[in-house]
């Protein structure tokens, strides 16, 4: 063990960088590609987007790009300026 990591103290509160959540999403999304249900999510989404929420399902997708609202810089980014 080395020096640092043996007075290193716990950190429970985690800020944007999560290494928890990243972890947990890497194990997820592994799992996903391994189980091979990756076809049967792009063909639900498919049928979503032609579907009756296929409105509500585009309206929020460009809502996300735009970004957060009332932050700083309006969430605008180079992509949508």
């Amino acid at each position: 063990m080395k020096k640092d990591e043996a007075t290193k103290p716990e950190q429970s509160l985690e800020g944007e960088g999560s290494y928890s959540a990243t972890r947990k999403y890497n194990k997820h999304l592994g799992d996903a590609i391994e189980g091979g249900d990756l076809e049967a999510g792009a063909d639900a989404a498919r049928r979503a987007l032609e579907g009756a929420e296929g409105e509500d399902l585009e309206r929020a997708a460009q809502q996300a790009k735009q970004g957060p609202k009332g932050r700083a810089g309006g969430g605008a980014t180079p992509q949508n300026k």
